[in-house]
């Protein structure tokens, strides 16, 4: 896929993000299923006119909103039943029993969203459609072939009925054998009598199937942004502009923010920007690499796909690919390591950077499965190739030597400002929690570094503060 596979989708977090999108109607749940990235400038500024409407609905018509949401809760799918029809299927009256109640609450959604929402979204009248299923005029939620349409059928259920009266009121056991025979041909003739309404009905519908289509997609699509609207209030979400440029400020990941929230803790945000060609990102161990990028490729792609981002502010391109190599990348399956798995990936970037005038690649720590010597040639020799396509890309690495001067590098500030001692005293008096405290002193946060530093070493720090013991210690810092 050039817009990810499933289980990279799944890593970066786009699953949470898509399983806490509620849709509510069927019509809306397929749409959720077919959500797609936007490659037209044009149409992808319209998704965002249209969700900054919703959103804005959302906050000044409450009450309005909730209505449009319980008639969705009625909704049933009746496109098969609509498209049958369409190619000239007589509809039996369970078919237009649905076809009946689901057009009356068409309507009903038609009266709140015709006079609240933009054109885009306005549902067409299908008020004859009913006219033809009620022609009693209760506007009812029943249906069964009626009296009205047919004098025939009416007469011939008039004579059934004087027929079972006399049945009843018979005492006669030969008389009331007769009487059921003569019911029987009479049924007969009815059942004959309702299929030939059933038919002249479903006639009579076919001009009306492209409305309900037509009514069916809006559905779909207000039940869709409603529920991208409710997502983007609930985490103050903010509409990305398109640019030339990658830029994040106060950047998060909903499902990792969800996830410290049980344990207390709170997503450190993040700001970065990224130009065309490579950028470099290095940090300590536990310092939240993968971390950041999984969170940059989740809020590209949601741009890409029309959603709010989650950050403060956001300007991202229009992207022909993104792809992103994590360092956890293996295919058991074709007997590959974890390197050997990572080349195959590269194949597939490669390709997108050849095929594809601008994209996206987020590497994480690519070549750690292979020798220091040849990893660290590798990762320099990738970034270096990339920067002559027209695409963006960061790559977060433990390498020293790959950064040069002409290329962007964000490093994780990690324990770089901590009191190391105090923090030690604070470990050593609560050891079983090592982990989580080390945890809630590093700094997530990421800084531009314009000149070509080391990359941290803070693995014997974080090994000294779990505990690993003295003379081991010093053994590690000799070679140091």
């Amino acid at each position: 896929m050039r817009y990810l596979n499933i289980k990279d989708r799944g890593k970066i977090g786009l699953e949470f993000i898509i399983n806490n999108l509620n849709t509510i109607s069927s019509y809306g749940n397929l749409k959720k299923k077919d959500i797609a990235p936007i490659e037209d400038s044009e149409t992808l500024e319209k998704t965002f006119d249209h969700l900054e409407f919703f959103i804005k609905k959302c906050h000044e018509n409450k009450k309005d909103i909730q209505k449009i949401e319980l008639l969705l809760m009625k909704i049933k799918n009746i496109s098969n039943i609509v498209l049958n029809l369409k190619k000239g299927k007589i509809l039996d009256e369970v078919q237009l029993f649905e076809l009946k109640i689901n057009a009356m609450i068409f309507m009903e959604i038609k009266d709140i969203v015709n006079n609240i929402f933009l054109d885009f979204f306005h549902l067409v009248d299908l008020s004859p459609i009913i006219d033809i299923l009620d022609p009693e005029l209760k506007k009812i939620p029943t249906f069964h072939i009626y009296n009205e349409y047919s004098n025939k059928l009416k007469e011939i259920r008039y004579k059934k009925a004087e027929i079972e009266k006399s049945i009843f009121s018979t005492i006669d056991n030969e008389l009331q054998l007769r009487l059921k025979e003569e019911r029987r041909e009479i049924v007969v003739l009815e059942n004959c009598e309702e299929s030939q309404i059933k038919i002249e009905i479903s006639k009579r519908l076919i001009p009306y199937t492209s409305n309900i289509l037509i009514d069916i997609e809006r559905i779909k699509n207000i039940d869709f942004t409603l529920a991208k609207a409710k997502l983007a209030i609930k985490y103050n979400a903010s509409r990305p502009e398109i640019g030339e440029y990658i830029e994040f400020i106060g950047m998060f990941n909903p499902e990792i923010l969800e996830t410290l929230k049980i344990k207390n803790q709170e997503f450190q945000k993040l700001d970065i920007q990224l130009k065309k060609g490579n950028t470099i990102l290095t940090g300590a161990n536990m310092g939240g690499k993968s971390v950041i990028l999984r969170t940059l490729t989740l809020n590209l792609i949601l741009a890409q796909m029309g959603f709010y981002v989650f950050s403060d502010y956001a300007m991202v391109p229009i992207l022909k690919f993104i792809q992103f190599l994590s360092d956890d990348i293996q295919d058991v399956s074709k007997g590959l390591s974890s390197f050997g798995a990572e080349i195959m990936k590269l194949k597939e970037i490669t390709g997108c950077l050849k095929t594809y005038d601008k994209g996206f690649i987020a590497l994480d720590e690519f070549a750690r499965g292979t020798n220091p010597s040849e990893g660290k040639k590798f990762v320099k020799g990738l970034s270096n190739y990339i920067k002559n396509f027209d695409s963006f890309s960061i790559m977060a690495t433990h390498y020293d030597g790959v950064v040069d001067d002409l290329t962007p590098h964000y490093q994780v500030i990690g324990l770089k400002n901590i009191d190391f001692n105090n923090l030690k005293r604070k470990i050593d008096l609560n050891n079983q929690n090592s982990i989580l405290l080390i945890q809630k002193h590093m700094d997530y946060s990421i800084e531009k570094i314009y000149s070509n530093v080391e990359v941290p070493k803070d693995a014997l720090n974080v090994a000294t503060l779990i505990g690993i013991e003295e003379d081991l210690k010093d053994v590690i810092k000799n070679l140091y």
